[in-house]
């Protein structure tokens, strides 16, 4: 390993210890110049290419257990300009370098694919600045800007090459005012985002056509909000978990309802409009539940008890254009039955007694219209059993 003439500064030398070789190229004085070749101490060759002053500088070559990692420019044995990075001989980085680190423009690859994944800048072995995400078939997956490594700005596309996201990124993740579309073009989503999910206020649509505004927390429709369908509004109100839950409105076709929900359906207390006839009063599960009146035409027609949407229980009916009591009782789904009174339009007692099926059935009293008692004993169907 003596010093090499100067004339013999272009002369190849083999530098073997235990009689493996461990350098391969010029020396000038013991230092290594021009091209060379670095072996480790299993022989195996772990560098080549060019040195200055003993010192790797310009184009060469990395190797471990024979294989190329990495092939690019040197400057005083750091790696710096145009470089690649390989796994396993294939391609992961091709670029800029500084400071053995990807520093300014490069790309990234699919292994085993070279395709490409990621193209734009680095600045210390990070993404940061403008760069572009692509799918394996090559296609434009995310144009966008990264900070220190993460996504912060940008389009997302879906495979096919329509968009798919527009707005900003947190942690790699959907954040703050952004609009969502689906893989055929159409809008989803527009309003805020948060750790990817829909959380604050947004609208969502179905085919371009709004079908919800209001508030979201974890995707689900949460607070208040408003439902549309058919471009008309459905529902506005308190949501929980994508349900009604709470007051709210609810309008279909040529119903209307104003009052509290448990899970999507009627429940407590509320106001039922229906073509003619309104309802105020009790509701549970979707159903008229409980204490209520029932009008026709703004006249009250039923005041008392109901049963899964049935007059049920003690109530009193109403003629609703003499505005008085026809009758006054028990009901059972629908129909009189038990004790109840029966009035003349008049308002004067027709019958009181009992009943079964609408009839008069059991112990009942007949009044005429001038009050006078005309019958008292049992019945049964609407027949007179003493007479």
């Amino acid at each position: 390993m003596g010093n090499c003439l100067y004339k013999k500064k272009y002369d190849v030398e083999n530098h073997v210890n235990s009689n493996i070789k461990q350098f391969e190229g010029v020396y000038l004085n013991n230092i290594k110049e021009g091209y060379c070749i670095e072996y480790n101490i299993k022989g195996d060759k772990i560098f080549e290419g060019q040195f200055i002053n003993n010192k790797k500088n310009g184009l060469g070559i990395i190797l471990n257990n024979n294989i190329k990692i990495f092939e690019g420019y040197f400057i005083d044995n750091i790696i710096n300009g145009y470089g690649k990075d390989y796994i396993n001989n294939s391609l992961l980085y091709e670029g800029d370098w500084e400071n053995n680190m990807k520093h300014g423009y490069g790309s990234l690859y699919y292994l085993e694919s070279n395709i490409i994944y990621y193209k734009g800048y680095f600045n210390n072995n990070k993404k940061k600045g403008s760069g572009k995400l692509y799918y394996k078939s090559g296609n434009l997956k995310i144009d966008g800007f990264w900070e220190d490594d993460l996504l912060i700005n940008g389009l997302e596309y879906w495979e096919n090459g329509k968009l798919k996201y527009e707005g900003k990124f947190k942690d790699d993740k959907y954040f703050g005012q952004s609009i969502i579309y689906l893989d055929n073009g159409n809008i989803h989503y527009d309003g805020l985002l948060e750790n990817g999910f829909k959380n604050g206020n947004g609208k969502e649509y179905n085919n371009n056509i709004l079908i919800y505004e209001g508030n979201f927390v974890d995707n689900l429709k949460n607070g208040y909000g408003k439902i549309y369908n058919n471009n008309k509004l459905y529902y506005e109100g308190n949501i929980k978990n994508n349900k009604k839950e709470g007051s709210g409105k609810l309008y279909k076709n040529n119903m209307k309802y104003i009052g509290f929900f448990k899970n999507d359906l009627f429940e407590e207390k509320g106001e039922l409009y229906n073509n003619n006839y309104y309802y105020i009063g009790d509701f549970k599960a979707g159903l008229k539940n409980g204490l209520g009146k029932l009008y026709l035409n703004n006249e009250l027609l039923y005041d008392g008890n109901f049963v899964n949407d049935c007059k049920q229980g003690n109530g009193s009916l109403y003629n609703i254009e003499t505005k008085k009591i026809v009758y006054k009782g028990n009901f059972i789904n629908e129909m009189r039955d038990g004790y109840g009174i029966l009035y003349f339009y008049n308002g004067l007692i027709c019958y009181k007694g009992f009943w079964t099926h609408n009839m008069s059935n059991g112990y009942g009293e007949e009044y005429n219209k001038n009050k006078e008692l005309i019958y008292k004993g049992e019945w049964k169907y609407n027949n007179k059993i003493n007479k």
